[in-house]
């Protein structure tokens, strides 16, 4: 590892945190570059990178990657479900809600998807979590699943809903009971969606 990363507390820098070190050289982007070729650093966008010695024995820091990507943001939808042990299959995209336009990053190391929320919707329900990396911020598993229902379940009512949210998406019914279903409701109120009122409803009366 160059000496210029092992001051890094984090297994991810960006470039603005890297420069202030590089002003003994008179293009420090080309250095950059150069660290990139010679696998040091992974870039995962311009001006954000991934140091590789420190993900070669620890986990990728996937949320807080997620969370500094692009923002703001959120870990959402099928990963934060995944992450709440709510799905039993493991997923491949990091999904995130964001205040910003939709994008999608494909990286060296995954790919990292955000869905657009408007302001009342992207507001509430929002959490923060700790994992070995650090903090870092997810919906409450009420919002990821809402999140999940308005852009994906949309047309599903009733009986529908529920055989999609148990037998299609195989969520556990067990921790479908142990939702909130006061918060369930702010969230759906905050929404203003037919589809999140809907799963509101049927948590209410499961």
């Amino acid at each position: 590892m160059h000496k210029l990363l092992r001051f890094a507390k984090t297994a991810y820098i960006q470039s603005q945190n890297l420069k202030p070190l590089l002003a003994e050289y008179t293009n420090p982007d080309d250095f950059l570059s150069r660290m990139v070729k010679t696998g040091e650093l992974i870039r995962l966008k311009n001006g954000f990178f991934l140091i590789a010695e420190k993900i070669e024995e620890n986990p990728v820091p996937y949320e807080q990657i997620a969370n500094l990507l692009y923002g703001p943001s959120y870990i959402s939808f099928e990963w934060a479900l995944s992450f709440y042990k709510m799905i039993p299959e493991g997923v491949y995209v990091v999904t995130s809600a964001s205040a910003a336009n939709s994008k999608i990053f494909h990286t060296p190391v995954g790919a990292f998807d955000y869905v657009h929320l408007s302001h009342h919707r992207y507001a509430i329900g929002i959490d923060q979590k700790e994992n070995a990396a650090g903090g870092f911020l997810i919906a409450t598993p009420e919002k990821a699943l809402a999140d999940l229902i308005h852009f994906k379940s949309k047309n599903l009512e009733g009986r529908n809903l529920l055989v999609d949210l148990l037998e299609a998406r195989r969520i556990d019914e067990d921790l479908l009971k142990k939702l909130s279903k006061k918060h369930m409701l702010e969230i759906a109120e905050n929404y203003r969606s037919k589809s999140v009122m809907n799963l509101s409803h049927i948590l209410g009366i499961l």
